[in-house]
């Protein structure tokens, strides 16, 4: 099978790492049966291309894709499909799924589309898709309500595959206390603070705000905590994190709050946490929790559509509401208060993802949708 994967994404988030690792374990597995050749557009000169070294160099072709009316890449795109007899062509972003409907109708292939959002489609997007050769990837049982709920295709098109994480990128060793101390260190904390951590872009809907008001409840019962927030503002002049280190500054916190932005070595960060929490006002699926839970970290996650999907409230974490930052001390003041609690909840939230969420079982699912399509026509 031969596989076109399209991406315009600038930065790299959570759902260019989805790309990458789908990618990279579809193309690796090459050689066993059903097997994919893997070929990806992106943008020219994006960063997050060098990610993709698993692939030959052929097998990646950059185009401007300026936005969903770029029928320059299109013809470009269509172009490539049928001079490398690729069957079928995936897209990840909405904004793509125009120029991928086109492309792949002009060359004969077949179109799959994967959402990762809650939001509705546009009517623009009804219009382009076509209804006899599409099939919607969901990454969560939410996002494939929303999208059943806009009669966009019939339900058996309308496929839920979760995300998966590289499991062993989060491999915990319970015995080496190593990288606890090392990012103490790094931060020039003593090597026994209490360290309770978000990880994910900063943008009003994912909380962080609300993780800043629940710290002075925490440090009233636990003084030498520290809190880490992780992850870049993509917003224009870096608005949301602006306001973010006011409320900061306004809480007296500058002290007790550390902004890391983007962090490439994210898995060690999980690894040194005692809590790490989730504070997303809405959320359709959730990386990092699963990225979190596969560390063995104790989580703490709002009850957002994706949270609720994710965690098992009292057996692999605990869910709180959202936008409710006493809640949210509480729970985390219960899990620094028991380390028996904290040592059981991560154990099973691993178990949990190992069983769930790991890229492994994503791209086998992604797979054999891939064959089921081909073969039914």
């Amino acid at each position: 099978m031969r596989i076109l994967q399209i991406s315009s994404a600038v930065n790299f988030g959570g759902g260019e790492r989805h790309l990458v690792d789908l990618c990279e374990n579809l193309q690796t597995a090459r050689g066993e049966e059903n097997e994919c050749e893997i070929f990806v557009a992106a943008r020219a000169r994006v960063v997050w291309l060098t990610r993709l070294s698993f692939l030959p160099k052929e097998n990646i072709v950059r185009l401007p894709l300026k936005n969903s009316l770029d029928i320059f890449s299109a013809r470009r795109l269509a172009k490539f499909i049928r001079a490398k007899n690729i069957e079928i062509v995936h897209a990840h972003l909405a904004r793509d799924y125009p120029i991928a409907a086109f492309a792949a109708r002009a060359a004969g292939a077949k179109l799959v589309l994967t959402r990762h959002l809650l939001f509705p489609l546009k009517r623009f997007h009804r219009f382009v898709l076509p209804n006899d050769a599409t099939t919607f990837v969901a990454v969560s049982n939410a996002v494939r309500r929303s999208l059943l709920a806009q009669n966009l295709l019939p339900p058996e098109r309308i496929r839920l595959i979760y995300n998966g994480v590289n499991i062993s990128q989060f491999n915990k060793s319970e015995e080496n206390p190593g990288e606890k101390i090392a990012l103490r260190q790094r931060l020039d904390l003593p090597e026994n603070s209490i360290l309770v951590g978000v990880v994910g872009e900063i943008a009003t809907h994912k909380g962080q705000t609300d993780f800043a008001r629940a710290a002075p409840e925490i440090l009233q019962r636990f003084p030498d905590a520290r809190f880490l927030i992780v992850g870049r503002d993509n917003s224009a002049g870096e608005k949301h994190r602006a306001e973010l280190e006011n409320l900061i500054a306004r809480l007296d916190l500058q002290n007790k709050i550390r902004l890391l932005g983007w962090a490439d070595d994210v898995a060690s960060i999980y690894r040194a946490l005692d809590v790490f929490v989730s504070v997303s006002r809405i959320e359709p699926f959730g990386l990092v929790i699963v990225e979190a839970m596969a560390a063995g970290c104790a989580v703490v996650a709002t009850e957002t559509d994706g949270g609720s999907e994710i965690v098992e409230n009292g057996k692999t974490g605990r869910l709180v509401p959202p936008e409710n930052p006493r809640a949210l001390a509480a729970a985390v003041i219960e899990m620094l208060s028991d380390e028996n609690l904290r040592r059981d909840l991560g154990a099973n939230a691993r178990r949990a993802a190992i069983e769930k969420f790991s890229v492994g079982r994503m791209a086998a699912e992604t797979q054999k949708l891939y064959k089921e399509i081909l073969k039914n026509g």
